[in-house]
C-alpha cells in the first residue's frame, strides 16, 4: 500500500516527512492487529499519507495502491485504537519526545499559543455524548469534535508541546488551566502567556 496510485498526481513534498511521521507514531501508538492482512506499517503509513496531505482516510484509500476500503481501514483503527484518553497520552508523550532539549534547558521567556479547533460534525456520538461539543453554527452544523493545543513559540515557530479532547460543556477556564499544568509546559522555565483562540 506504500505507494500512490499513477492516477493520482499528488505530489509528495517529502517523503522524509511521511517517514518521519511513521517512526514518530511507532512506538507510540502500537497496534496489535489480528485476523487481518492489513500491516501496522500499512495503516501508519495511510494515517501519515492523510495527515500530510490533508485528506480523509476514504480519500487516503482510494489514492494508495493496494490499500484496503476507507471502511475497512477504520473498522481496523477502531479494534486496536485505545480509548480517547489513551490516545490523548500517546499524542502527548510524542510531543514530549520531539521537543528539542535545548527548548527545555533555555532559561528564556517562551510565548504560548493556546488553539482551540472545532471540527463539524454531522452525526452521532460513537460512544459518549460529550464527545460532540456545542458551537456558533459552521458548515451547516453546531455540534462540533474539538481539541485544544497548546504550542510554544520560539524563532517565529511554534511547537506544539500538548494537546487536549474538549468535551461537551467544558469551561473554556478548565481547559486553559489543564494545558498550561501539564508536564511539557511545566517544564519550560519561564513563560509569558499569550492566549490565540482560533476556531
Amino acid at each position: 500500500m506504500p505507494k500512490p496510485t499513477s492516477k493520482i498526481n499528488r505530489i509528495i513534498k517529502s517523503e522524509q516527512v511521511l517517514n518521519v511521521f511513521v517512526q514518530g507514531l511507532r512506538p507510540n501508538l502500537p497496534l496489535d492487529l489480528q485476523n487481518t492482512r492489513i500491516t501496522a506499517e500499512d495503516v501508519l503509513y495511510a494515517l501519515a499519507y492523510a495527515n500530510v496531505h490533508r485528506l480523509s482516510i476514504a480519500s487516503t484509500c482510494q489514492e494508495l495502491l493496494d490499500a484496503p476500503s476507507g471502511n475497512r481501514l477504520r473498522e481496523v483503527l477502531v479494534a486496536v485504537l485505545p480509548d480517547r484518553a489513551g490516545v490523548q497520552r500517546a499524542l502527548n508523550r510524542m510531543f514530549h519526545q520531539q521537543l528539542h532539549p535545548s527548548l527545555l534547558k533555555e532559561r528564556r521567556d517562551y510565548n504560548i499559543a493556546i488553539d482551540l479547533t472545532l471540527i463539524p460534525y454531522h452525526g452521532l456520538p460513537y460512544e459518549d455524548k460529550k464527545e460532540i461539543m456545542r458551537g456558533a453554527p459552521k458548515s451547516g452544523t453546531t455540534h462540533f469534535h474539538g481539541y485544544a493545543t497548546v504550542s510554544i513559540v520560539h524563532d517565529d515557530r511554534r511547537f506544539v508541546v500538548a494537546i487536549r479532547f474538549v468535551e461537551y460543556s467544558e469551561e473554556m477556564a478548565d481547559i486553559v488551566r489543564w494545558l498550561i499544568l501539564q508536564r511539557n509546559v511545566r517544564q519550560l522555565r519561564k513563560i509569558w502567556l499569550q492566549i490565540i483562540w482560533v476556531a
